[in-house]
């Protein structure tokens, strides 16, 4: 179990110049984002191949990341509050 978290850490994490913005706009960091996909409250599969992970982060409340998988790690695509 370890070896497989581990794994997941290493992969890389793009941003989208939107997903950029959000992240700037709504304070929250490169760590809450990679928290969140790693470690999901809750995570489903949309028609279209994006992620959407939701965690409940104590100091902001609920956030959903749109994501989708790619070669390299992660894409974020955007960061919202639910």
């Amino acid at each position: 179990m370890f070896c497989k978290f581990a794994i997941i850490w290493i992969m890389k994490f793009r941003f989208t110049h939107h997903a950029q913005y959000r992240m700037y706009k709504r304070e929250i960091s490169t760590l809450d984002i990679k928290d969140i996909i790693n470690r999901p409250d809750f995570s489903r599969v949309e028609d279209d191949d994006t992620i959407v992970a939701i965690k409940d982060i104590s100091s902001k409340g609920r956030v959903g990341v749109v994501y989708r998988m790619v070669k390299s790690g992660y894409l974020i695509l955007t960061i919202y509050y639910l």
